[in-house]
Order: C-alpha cells, then structure tokens, then sequence
C-alpha cells in the first residue's frame, strides 16, 4: 500500500462533501470504534461535519470503557439510519458499503476494511478493502501519520489511543500482526495515552461472558479439528461474547477451529438473527471462502471470521425451544458440511486469484 497516494486520495474524496454519515454496520468492537474516530477526527481538520452512528449497542464493558474513556462521539440508532442532513456516507470495518435506506439516497465517500476483499455494488468515492494489515485501524493510522493530523493535542491524543486499542484487539494482542500493524503502532506509541491502554486492556471478562463460556465447555460438538457449540439466545446487548467465547475456547482448547454461534433477540421483540463467530489457528484456512459458501451476510481473514443470518420471520415463533433446535441441528449440519468441503472451497480461491492475476496483467 502507498500510504502517501492512498491519503491524498482520501483527503480528496472527503473534501467533496460537507456532512458525513459514518455508519458503524457491524458490532461496534474496538478497531470500528476506534477507526471511525480516527476519520471523523480527520473531517473535523478538514471543516467537514461528520457523525458517528452505530446500528448496535455496545455490549462489552472494554469497549464501553474506550468510548467513555475517551470521549467518543458514538450514537445509537434503533431501527434504519436515516440520512437525512447528511450528503454522502462512510462505512468502515465491514466488507461491504451497502445499507439498506442510505446507499439508494447517498453516495458513498469512504469504504475501508481489512478483510479479504468481497463483491460489492456500491461504488466508493475512497475504496481501501484489503487483508495487508491485521486491522482497519491501522489504515488509518498510517493515514492520519501521512496527513500529519491531528495536530499535537488532547484530540491527537485521543485518536492514537483508540487506534492503538483498535489494532491491539483486532490483531489478538499481536499474535497476528502484519508489518503494516507495527508501522501504524510505532507512530502512535508516541502519542497514546498508555494509562487508558493499560485501564482499558484490564477489564475482566464479564459474568455473562463466563456463563456463555461455561455453557459452551458443556455442551459442545467435536466434528474433526473443529469445536462447534450454540448458546441458545442471547440479547443484542451481549453478542459480542459470542466472538469472547470463542477466542476464549480457541486459547484453551485443543481444536484447530472453533465456531460460537447463538440466536440473538432484538430489543422489544424487533426481531432475530444468528451470528456465528469462527477463530482458527490455522493461518492456511480460507475462513473467507467458507463464510462465503454458507452466505453473503458475512467474511473472514486469517484466523477469525462471522457471518450473520437474518431470522425475522420467526420472531413470532411461540415455541423458543423448538425454534433453538431447529437452528441448531441446521447450523450445526452446515458447519459440518462446510468442514468436509473446504478443500474444495480452498482450491476454488486458488483458482479465483490466479485469474485475477492473468486478468490484471493481461488487462482483461
């Protein structure tokens, strides 16, 4: 990546807009908190308005404890975002830019991840979706450090804590760091508040999030190398334990892979989907491809993954139990089809990016 072309590049696309929605898509985690920040901190250097919107609560207390610690400026929305007020739109962390109700009203002037890049129909003003560095955050570090901005201050301050945090989370305490992850690191290690690292890195798992994983230890599968276990429901407040449980059980267990998934309830009854977390120790497994195989809603990169099923239609179903059984016994056939096939899935990618490959140098 050319950090100095990409960032005038971005600078450029944002000076084209002057209120920005920066939409939080997924859970909002450490490195989608902290990269947002970073580029609405940027907007703001620019006199360009920008407001941060998250479609979820926040459901850990680390990353209740980063936004509260350094005053982010985070909304909660229920139900579809409107756009409203704003002329364009920014999504970070999430492999696709597409939203239902705001890309049909808006263009979109910012789409970074840092996962495997996946199709999608929304054209990017800025478009930076690639798995070269462990987190979003770092993107934007490199950016802000190209840019020279913020300038020395408490915002300054603020920003380099939360991507350092971001990039922390999101590359598992740097176990899987790239060589981007430590070039972003070593510019803001200088300007991080190390006290609010240190506070924030400290906080113990939740009681819940012990429970989950309690309840995982007990009632689990082992297909293979794979560790496959449901936790029933879980209120949308708490989902991100799913992906707590299964780092946890990665760390702990002897499976190469493990897979947490749950049906999570919407607040007021608005309805559910399943979320399902994968984590892996095998750096050669294509999480991507096997998200990709089950369902769009979803992607992966080198060891951790989620995909997302929306399960509205039977927010009415009287039968809870029932209802769980169902989802379990099909995610859990489908975890294992998904197991036997990843081979195939495997070879397929190969074949994908070598054309991709010949096409780009062909030109086709």
């Amino acid at each position: 990546m050319n950090a100095r072309e990409s960032s005038d590049r971005l600078r450029n696309a944002l000076s084209r807009y002057r209120n920005l929605l920066i939409l939080v898509k997924g859970s909002p985690d450490p490195d989608v908190i902290a990269s947002s920040f970073a580029l609405k901190a940027l907007c703001e250097c620019l006199s360009i308005k920008s407001s941060i919107v998250a479609l979820a609560e926040i459901s850990l207390p680390q990353n209740r404890a980063i936004v509260k610690s350094l005053g982010i400026p985070l909304g909660i929305v229920k139900g579809p975002p409107s756009p409203h007020g704003f002329d364009a739109y920014a999504v970070l962390d999430f492999q696709s830019a597409y939203m239902k109700g705001v890309s049909e009203k808006l263009p979109c002037a910012v789409h970074i991840d840092h996962h495997a890049e996946a199709e999608d129909d929304v054209k990017a003003d800025f478009r930076l979706v690639s798995d070269e560095a462990g987190a979003a955050s770092t993107y934007m570090a490199l950016f802000l450090h190209e840019l020279d901005l913020p300038p020395p201050g408490s915002l300054r301050t603020a920003v380099a804590t939360a991507l350092l945090l971001g990039i922390q989370t999101d590359t598992d305490n740097l176990r899987h760091a790239t060589k981007l992850d430590y070039e972003a690191l070593q510019f803001l290690s200088g300007s991080a508040d190390e006290r609010i690292v240190q506070k924030v890195s400290s906080v113990p798992l939740s009681e819940e999030a012990i429970r989950l994983i309690g309840m995982a230890m007990a009632d689990h599968e082992a297909y293979h190398d794979w560790f496959l276990a449901g936790l029933s429901f879980i209120d949308e407040s708490k989902r991100d334990n799913i992906a707590i449980a299964a780092d946890f059980l990665l760390d702990t267990g002897d499976a190469e892979t493990v897979v947490v998934f749950a049906i999570v309830e919407k607040k007021r009854g608005r309805g559910l989907s399943l979320d399902v977390s994968f984590r892996t120790s095998n750096a050669d497994l294509d999480l991507n491809g096997i998200i990709k195989s089950i369902t769009s809603e979803g992607g992966g990169r080198a060891y951790k993954g989620a995909y997302q099923v929306n399960l509205d239609y039977f927010a009415s179903c009287p039968d809870r139990d029932l209802l769980w059984k169902m989802v379990r016994l099909t995610t859990l056939e489908t975890l294992k089809a998904s197991r036997d096939n990843k081979r195939l899935i495997e070879l397929q990618g190969f074949y994908r990016r070598v054309r991709g490959k010949i096409e780009g140098l062909f030109g086709a």
